[in-house]
C-alpha cells in the first residue's frame, strides 16, 4: 500500500475497511455498484490535484476524484484529515473541501453526493434539482433492476455495521459551513480558495506572487522568490502554480516547484508532482 500517493502516511482504518469490503465483493465493479465510486490508491492524479492531497477514490466521470487534504503534511493521521473533491475540468476551482473526515464523506456520499461536484445558487435550487433527478430516474427505462437495488442496500447495510457513520442533518448548509470555516483558518489566500493554513514566523511578511496561465513567467524572478519567501508564501504559490500550469509540460517550472518543496522538507509532495501523468 505504501507508494508515492500515500508517502509517509498509513492507510487509515476506515479506508482499510473499504478495501476489505471491495475484496469481499469481488473487485472494483461490485464496489462501485454499491457506493458509486472506485477506490484509487495508486497514482491517480491530474495536473491540478494539489500535491498535499492523498487520493483514495474517483467517481468515474470527468476525472472527478476524492482525497485526504494533509495541508502540506501537517495532518497527523489521514483518518482525521479533511476530504476534498477534485474536479479537474473546473479550472477556476478544481478542489474544494467536502467533509471533515472520511466517515463524514461516506455519510454524505450515500445521501447527497451531487453536492460534491455541482454548484447551486441556493439550497432551494439544490432541492429542486434533487426532485427533478428523482423523477427522471423513476421514468427512465435504464435504471437499476430490483436485484441491483437490493445488492446496493445490502452493501450499505454492511458498511454501516462495520463503520460508524455520522448523521449530517442538512448537507447543503453543512458544506457551506465547511467552506466558511476553511476561510477562517487560512493564513494565505490562493486562487482556488483552498488557501494555506499555518502562520508566519516573527518578522516574516507574506507578499503574494501572482501567476496566471495566460501570462508569461519570469523564471529567474520566480526562482529568487522561492529562495527568499516565507514557507507560507511558498506553499501558496505552489497551489497557484499547480492550478494554472501543467507541470509535466513545464520542466523548468516543475524543477523550481520541487526544489521549493524539498527546501521545506516536503518530500512526499514533491514525489506526487513527479508522479503526475505516469
Amino acid at each position: 500500500m505504501k507508494n508515492r500517493n500515500f508517502g509517509s502516511y498509513n492507510p487509515p482504518p476506515t479506508l482499510q475497511e473499504l478495501i476489505r469490503l471491495k475484496e469481499e465483493l469481488g473487485g472494483h465493479d461490485p464496489f462501485y455498484a454499491g457506493l458509486n465510486f472506485y477506490l484509487e490508491l495508486g497514482s491517480f492524479r491530474y495536473f491540478n490535484t494539489p500535491c498535499d492531497v492523498v487520493v483514495f477514490g474517483s467517481n468515474g466521470v470527468d476525472g472527478i476524484h476524492y482525497g485526504f487534504l494533509t495541508d502540506f503534511g501537517t495532518v497527523d493521521q489521514l483518518e482525521h484529515a479533511p476530504i476534498v473533491c477534485v474536479s479537474p475540468m473546473d479550472f477556476d476551482r478544481p478542489a474544494k473541501i467536502i467533509a471533515n473526515d472520511i466517515k463524514e464523506f461516506l455519510s454524505l456520499l450515500l445521501t447527497d453526493e451531487e453536492l460534491f461536484y455541482n454548484v447551486f445558487a441556493a439550497e432551494e435550487d439544490y432541492r429542486a434539482a434533487k426532485q427533478r433527478w428523482k423523477e427522471e430516474a423513476a421514468a427512465s427505462p435504464y435504471g437499476p433492476t430490483k436485484e441491483q437495488k437490493q445488492k446496493r442496500a445490502d452493501m450499505i447495510r454492511v458498511l454501516r455495521e462495520r463503520v460508524s457513520l455520522p448523521q449530517v442533518e442538512n448537507p447543503y448548509r453543512h458544506l457551506e459551513l465547511l467552506a466558511q470555516q476553511r476561510q477562517e483558518r487560512i493564513a494565505a489566500l490562493t486562487q482556488d480558495l483552498l488557501g494555506v493554513v499555518g502562520s508566519l514566523a516573527e518578522g516574516e511578511v507574506h507578499i503574494p506572487y501572482y501567476v496566471h496561465k495566460d501570462e508569461g513567467l519570469d523564471i529567474q524572478e520566480l526562482r529568487e522568490y522561492m529562495l527568499s519567501a516565507p514557507a507560507l508564501s511558498k506553499k501558496a504559490l505552489i497551489r497557484d502554480i499547480q492550478m494554472n500550469f501543467v507541470l509535466r509540460d513545464e520542466g523548468e517550472l516543475r524543477n523550481i516547484v520541487i526544489q521549493a518543496l524539498t527546501s521545506l522538507d516536503l518530500i512526499d509532495e514533491g514525489k506526487r508532482i513527479m508522479a503526475e501523468g505516469e
